[in-house]
């Protein structure tokens, strides 16, 4: 069955399915620990990672008393098969609220997940403090030319059976990818971390028929530049070309910055101090900056 989510029913032990907008979605939650209590935290992954991506950053928000949530978007984790009906942004706002009614939240995307994140933030009420690692959430024109390829059935099928013969099957291949995003050779279990969830049947394609379908509107600049934002960037990173940081810049003149040290694509997972202390300023901030 299409929609049908890969065979492990709680791959970690803090994970819960949830049916989000009809979709049978993962999710994990890390309860605010110590005597603080603040903001509640969505984590949204970028494209080819899942929760994975924050097995280190969720619980040390968490230790600093924050409830942390990080959820498997639609085609990749261990969610279902098949996209939400529309945007992420509008299958995941009511479901923010029943988590925390009233409260507005510190939402934290890494890459592509910083597309949802900037969605949600322009939704009244929703945000209180953003964070943005090594992605821009403002689409550019020749991104969304590049995107219309995509809508074709065929080229989707083409190039998701590309991906599985050439890379799905050879986890030498997908360390290589992983290395390239950390600055550094991934160890065995940060390779099959990301590698088990996209060998389940089907991933590729659905990913690439979520790619085509949703995307969410333009983001506006103006209004996204009114949220009190971080932007952190690895020094090092070979995903995302340095202008998209500096068209990030511009687009966003009010926001902070953070640049890591020796970091790649990912400095959530090589960098976690570094990155945990920067994201902890800015949500405490974010705090006062949106009373």
């Amino acid at each position: 069955m299409p929609g049908k989510p890969p065979a492990a029913a709680e791959p970690f032990a803090n994970s819960r399915f949830e049916t989000i907008d009809s979709v049978r979605v993962h999710l994990r939650h890390w309860p605010a620990t110590g005597g603080a209590t603040g903001c509640p935290v969505l984590l949204v992954h970028g494209l080819g990672g899942s929760t994975f991506s924050f097995r280190d950053l969720a619980p040390a928000l968490a230790a600093a008393g924050h409830p942390v949530w990080a959820l498997d978007l639609p085609a990749y984790g261990y969610s279902a098969r098949v996209p939400f009906p529309g945007t992420a942004g509008s299958a995941l706002r009511p479901w923010l609220e029943t988590q925390a009614p009233g409260r507005r939240w510190c939402l934290l995307g890494h890459s592509m997940g910083t597309r949802v994140v900037a969605e949600l933030a322009q939704q009244p009420g929703t945000a209180r403090s953003v964070v943005y690692i090594a992605g821009n959430p403002i689409i550019s024109p020749r991104e969304l030319r590049s995107r219309e390829r995509y809508r074709s059935p065929r080229f989707r099928r083409f190039i998701a059976s590309l991906v599985e013969s050439r890379y799905l099957h050879h986890p030498e291949r997908i360390a290589g990818l992983i290395e390239r995003a950390y600055n550094r050779e991934p160890s065995e279990a940060e390779v099959s971390g990301y590698l088990t969830p996209l060998q389940q049947p089907g991933t590729a394609l659905a990913i690439l028929t979520g790619y085509s379908a949703q995307w969410p509107p333009a983001a506006d600049a103006q209004r996204l530049d009114r949220v009190p934002t971080l932007m952190v960037w690895g020094e090092d990173d070979r995903w995302v070309k340095a202008e998209a940081a500096e068209r990030l810049r511009r687009d966003l003149p009010s926001a902070r910055w953070v640049t890591i040290a020796g970091a790649g694509h990912a400095p959530m997972e090589t960098h976690v101090d570094a990155t945990r202390d920067a994201v902890l300023r800015q949500f405490a901030d974010g705090a006062v900056a949106a009373r």
